[in-house]
C-alpha cells in the first residue's frame, strides 16, 4: 500500500512539473502585448535591482556597475552598426548582378571585401571616360554613396573627395539634381576645393541655369533681393554678404564701413570712390539701393576683405572662399 502511495505522489509531481514547463513553452517570446509587457516588467526589475545594488555599493562597485552598463550599450551600438553594414552589403551584392563594367564591378567588390569605400569610389570614377552605360553608372554611384554615408571611419576631407567623385559620376549619367546635391555636400565638407566649384559650374551650364549663383564659404546664402549683373560686375545685398563672411558692418548716412579681422572696406552708396585699409580705390560699379536693400560689388568687397573670389562663366557661378 505504501509503495502505491509513493508511486502516486511521484506521478503527481511529474504532472505538475510538466504543466509548468508546458506553460513556459506556450508563452509568447517577446511578441504581442503580453511579450511587450513582460519585457517592460523585466527591464523595470533590472533597473530596480541596479538601484538597490548602487545604494549599498562602494564607490569602486558603483564604477564597476557603470562600466558594465557602458559595455552593454557599446555592444548594442555595434549590433546596430552591423545591421546597417549588412544592409549596405546586400545593396552592393544586388548591384553586382546588374553591372558589367569590370572596373565598376571591382570597385563594388572592394566594399564587400572590407576595403576602403573612398578607394572604391575613386576607382569607379577613374573609368568614367570609357563608361557609357548611364544606368550602370547610376546603380554603382547610388550604392557607393550609401556606403560612403555609412562609413564612420571617413573624415571630412575623405567625404568631400568621395562626394565630389560621385557628383562627377552623376553628371556623366545625366542626373544633374543628384550631382548638384552631392557636390554641395562635398563643399560643406571642404569649401576650399576649386574642383568642386568647377563641377557645379558644369551642372548649371548643362541645365542652362543662367541666374547668378553665389557660394560663400561653401554655402549658398539666401538673398532677399536677387544678385544683379551690371557692367560685368555682380552686386549682392550687403548684409547677407557680410554675415556670410563673418564681417561687421557699420552703415550710417549712406556710408558703409565693413571690417573683417584686420581688413576694412569703406564705400558710399552711389559713389565710385572707396577705401581699402585706408587706401583710395576707384569702383567700376558703385553700391546702390534696390528694393530697399543696399547692393555692393561682390568681388570688390570680397577681395578687399582678403577673401578669394572666382567667377565661373558657363554656369554664371561666383565662389567666395
Amino acid at each position: 500500500m505504501k509503495r502505491w502511495k509513493k508511486l502516486f505522489s511521484l506521478a503527481l509531481v511529474t504532472v505538475l512539473i510538466f504543466s509548468l514547463a508546458a506553460g513556459a513553452w506556450a508563452a509568447p517570446k517577446g511578441g504581442g502585448q503580453y511579450g511587450q509587457a513582460r519585457g517592460h516588467a523585466e527591464r523595470n526589475m533590472e533597473q530596480e535591482q541596479e538601484r538597490n545594488m548602487n545604494e549599498g555599493a562602494t564607490v569602486e562597485e558603483k564604477e564597476q556597475n557603470r562600466n558594465k552598463e557602458r559595455e552593454e550599450n557599446g555592444l548594442q551600438e555595434q549590433e546596430e552598426k552591423k545591421s546597417v553594414t549588412e544592409h549596405v552589403y546586400k545593396g552592393v551584392e544586388n548591384a553586382l548582378q546588374h553591372v558589367k563594367n569590370p572596373v565598376a564591378r571591382a570597385a563594388l567588390q572592394a566594399i564587400l571585401e572590407g576595403r576602403s569605400v573612398a578607394q572604391a569610389v575613386y576607382e569607379a570614377k577613374q573609368c568614367l571616360k570609357d563608361w557609357n552605360d548611364q544606368n550602370e553608372i547610376v546603380i554603382v554611384a547610388g550604392e557607393l554613396k550609401e556606403a560612403l554615408e555609412e562609413d564612420v571611419s571617413a573624415d571630412s576631407l575623405t567625404r568631400a573627395q568621395g562626394y565630389k567623385h560621385l557628383g562627377e559620376m552623376f553628371i556623366k549619367a545625366g542626373k544633374m539634381e543628384d550631382a548638384r546635391s552631392l557636390l554641395e555636400q562635398a563643399l560643406r565638407n571642404n569649401p576650399g576645393d576649386d574642383e568642386i566649384y568647377s563641377a557645379l559650374n558644369k551642372v548649371f551650364a548643362k541645365v542652362k541655369d543662367n541666374k547668378v549663383k553665389v557660394y560663400i564659404k561653401g554655402n549658398m546664402p539666401m538673398f532677399d533681393v536677387a544678385p544683379v549683373v551690371e557692367n560685368g560686375r555682380v552686386l549682392v545685398p550687403l548684409r547677407v554678404l557680410a554675415e556670410s563672411l563673418g564681417a561687421a558692418v557699420d552703415y550710417k548716412d549712406n556710408t558703409i564701413n565693413i571690417q573683417l579681422n584686420n581688413s576694412t572696406v569703406k564705400l558710399v552708396v552711389g559713389s565710385g570712390n572707396a577705401l581699402v585699409d585706408g587706401n583710395p580705390v576707384m569702383l567700376e560699379v558703385p553700391a546702390r539701393v534696390v528694393d530697399g536693400r543696399t547692393l555692393v560689388p561682390l568681388r570688390f568687397i570680397g577681395e578687399g576683405l582678403k577673401a578669394k573670389v572666382n567667377y565661373y562663366r558657363e554656369g554664371n557661378l561666383v565662389a567666395v572662399e
